[in-house]
């Protein structure tokens, strides 16, 4: 990514970027000769500063003179190691240790107060600096508030002329992963109207959709999902719409960054319209059909990181499903920024059963956002 585009959305996002907390300083005075710092070696070359974060293929890493952060893959890294204390979470257990190297790109040697063991990567769901060694209230939350990430993802358009247009859109992922166990929170909402100077305003939209899911993996691969869908979408008729559901998945999975999962289950599905004189009241019992995914590509040309995502759900009514389905898809595609800032290109298709054959069962959304990551 070019300079000067990099200039550009930081003076867009400057607020943002001041919300989340500005730049962590090391816990030490900077201009201090003895000032401890970790240290990575990179094709011979010597980063001083202090790990942020470890990803699958990735570790992040702020250099101790600098506001940046540089994302280092394992391969090209010749040693590693921190002397500062972190708390590591993996495979249900925790730890504090000083990270003394890497062994085969794989696994972190890390120094505990009594001995030294090796942790694999991949099994690390929370790496974050200890209160020891940086009592500051942003890595006493980190610490009190661990395996927890997200992001929110915003988009608002203003219109006025011939026509006068409010258009928002929020989109939240939040995600609270420790060892087996893993929650995820997806809220999805538009709202629009539209009004000329010959026509009255009208809401062009006004609809919500949250999804809250919990995927337990008995084994690495293989897991148990419970899931709950809430929705509305006054425009299109449906008051609210509630969506339970229960199944089987397994994850095929190249790392953290890349898998693809198929699910399949029982559901139930509880629909109200906004008029029950004209549409009663519809409830069947559903199949639970899924697949999604994602892939993460690395080194891409201009735009650095590129994260495709994705998924498609089908609950078809048990008893007659020509009569009765919902349908929901999506594909994102995701450019990060910075350490917190994102873009992000959002398209989904919305299909269902609806009675009003006027409104139309069919509905295709494409998004641009700009989101904050945490």
């Amino acid at each position: 990514m070019s300079h000067s585009f990099k200039l550009m959305i930081i003076m867009l996002f400057t607020s943002s970027y001041l919300y989340s907390g500005g730049v962590i300083n090391p816990p030490e005075d900077a201009n201090a000769k003895d000032i401890v710092r970790d240290v990575v070696v990179v094709h011979g070359m010597t980063l001083k500063g202090r790990v942020t974060k470890l990803g699958p293929d990735k570790l992040s890493f702020r250099l101790v003179y600098c506001d940046g952060v540089n994302h280092i893959a394992y391969k090209d890294i010749d040693s590693l190691v921190t002397k500062y204390k972190y708390q590591i979470s993996y495979d249900r257990k925790e730890v504090v240790g000083r990270v003394l190297g890497l062994v085969d790109r794989e696994f972190l040697r890390v120094e505990l107060s009594d001995k030294t063991i090796l942790i694999k990567i991949a099994d690390i769901d929370n790496f974050v600096m200890s209160v020891q060694d940086d009592d500051s209230v942003e890595n006493r939350i980190r610490n009190r508030v661990p395996y927890t990430s997200g992001n929110m993802n915003f988009g608002v358009e203003f219109e006025d002329g011939i026509n006068d247009k409010v258009k928002a859109d929020l989109m939240m992922n939040w995600w609270h992963k420790k060892a087996g166990n893993e929650l995820h929170f997806y809220v999805d909402y538009a709202y629009e109207t539209t009004a000329t100077e010959e026509t009255e305003k009208v809401q062009n939209k006004d609809e919500l959709t949250a999804i809250l899911t919990n995927r337990y993996f008995y084994r690495a691969n293989d897991f148990y999902f419970v899931s709950m869908m809430g929705e509305f979408d006054r425009p299109r008729h449906i008051q609210s719409r509630y969506v339970p559901a229960v199944g089987y998945g397994h994850r095929f999975r190249k790392d953290k960054n890349q898998w693809l999962q198929p699910v399949v289950g029982l559901a139930y599905v509880s629909t109200r319209y906004t008029d029950e004189n004209l549409y009663p009241d519809n409830r069947f019992t559903a199949g639970a059909i899924g697949l999604n995914g994602k892939y993460q590509l690395d080194d891409v040309a201009i735009i650095g990181t590129l994260v495709i995502d994705g998924g498609t759900v089908y609950y078809p009514s048990i008893s007659d499903p020509q009569e009765d389905w919902i349908s929901r898809s999506n594909l994102n595609f995701t450019i990060p920024l910075f350490d917190f800032i994102s873009m992000k290109l959002a398209i989904q298709w919305i299909n269902d059963s609806n009675p009003d054959i006027e409104v139309g069962n069919n509905k295709t959304t494409t998004n641009l956002y700009f989101g904050i990551d945490f």
